[in-house]
């Protein structure tokens, strides 16, 4: 059995991600999960648990949520609550990984970056779908709204991929320290790309960029939007990609629900994860009353050629992303065995 550290797993994604791994390795691994969880959403995600600590000193909540597919059996474990935020320590989280014939305990993985990594991972798999990696037709702009993990990991793999196309990137945030310290972080890795920070009370400033984004990553737990309608290109033109992450409860939204409500009149389809899922958690799509004959889920979209059915007059798609424990599964399961192999720094018990 092996414990793989966070930083054991930053350790192998930053030596082993390439535009080329990316797209023939690691999109493709993530593609397989999702695809084996179609073919039986409860039998292979059954429902998870969710619990309130019993100790009288603790105000966090447990999430246990369980995996047993025919290739990944295992457990994700998070936790989460005030206390837990006033700290500065957010969810924490752990992933098992059980021989998926014998039972045996393979691996105990800290979930803190495979989470986000998979995350930002599930959002490109719908994004190199319907704007490949060569295409011409996309602004040369990224936003994102966010400054955590899952913001880092989404704009990293978005520039990999689209490196030379993409020049700038803006980063929001409510507060504009947290924003400028992402910034600074990404600098180091692209000197090839321009970084901006910006507070949401920059609109005047922010506003041109996000008309100029081909990309724009929703990553901000969100109770009222932060990506307004009118911020949006309306030029037919250019392709343009929202991928929403971010809230994960009804009450939650990221994108302006004016917006929701015109996709849902023409039309539209959004890309999720899982109908199911994003039906019961995702702000957006229960606010604005869509049903699951008006998703379409990852998988169904490596099915078709043709994306007019999730892209708008105005040549923007909407994809939403709660994630399923089978998503950490098989990227853990995948990270563990090339650990493994490679004798990365991990520790044998």
């Amino acid at each position: 059995m092996k414990v793989i550290r966070d930083h054991d797993v930053k350790a192998f994604l930053n030596k082993e991600l390439t535009k080329e791994s990316i797209v023939n390795q690691f999109l493709p691994v993530l593609a397989r999960g999702l695809s084996s969880y179609a073919s039986n959403p409860n039998g292979i995600v059954p429902p998870r648990t969710v619990q309130p600590s019993n100790n009288s000193e603790s105000d966090t909540t447990h999430v246990f949520m369980p995996c047993i597919s025919p290739n990944e059996v295992g457990l994700k474990v998070i936790t989460g609550g005030p206390s837990n935020n006033a700290k500065g320590l957010g969810f924490q989280g752990s992933v098992i990984i059980l021989n998926e014939i014998t039972g045996e305990l393979d691996a105990v993985i800290n979930a803190a970056c495979l989470t986000a990594f998979r995350t930002a991972l599930a959002s490109v798999l719908g994004l190199t779908r319907v704007l490949p990696v060569d295409s011409e037709t996309t602004l040369p702009e990224l936003c994102v709204f966010g400054v955590g993990q899952q913001a880092y990991w989404h704009v990293k793999l978005a520039l990999l991929l689209y490196r030379g196309k993409i020049s700038r990137v803006s980063i929001l945030n409510r507060t504009l320290k947290n924003a400028e310290r992402l910034r600074d972080d990404l600098v180091k890795e692209f000197v090839d790309v321009d970084f901006e920070a910006f507070s949401f009370e920059d609109e005047e400033k922010f506003r041109p960029h996000i008309e100029n984004s081909g990309i724009i990553f929703g990553c901000t737990p969100s109770t009222s939007a932060v990506i307004k309608q009118d911020y949006l290109n309306k030029n037919p033109k250019f392709k343009k990609f929202i991928s929403l992450i971010g809230s994960y409860k009804p009450n939650m939204i990221e994108l302006d629900l004016d917006f929701m409500h015109h996709l849902k009149k023409d039309g539209v389809n959004v890309i999720v994860d899982s109908k199911e899922h994003t039906l019961h958690e995702a702000g957006e799509l229960i606010q604005s009353g869509y049903t699951s004959n008006q998703l379409i889920e990852l998988h169904e979209l490596y099915d078709v050629e043709d994306f007019n059915s999730v892209t708008d007059s105005y040549g923007i798609t909407v994809q939403k992303i709660v994630g399923l424990s089978i998503m950490d599964l098989c990227m853990g399961k995948y990270i563990y065995d090339k650990i493994g192999e490679n004798a990365v720094i991990v520790n044998d018990f």
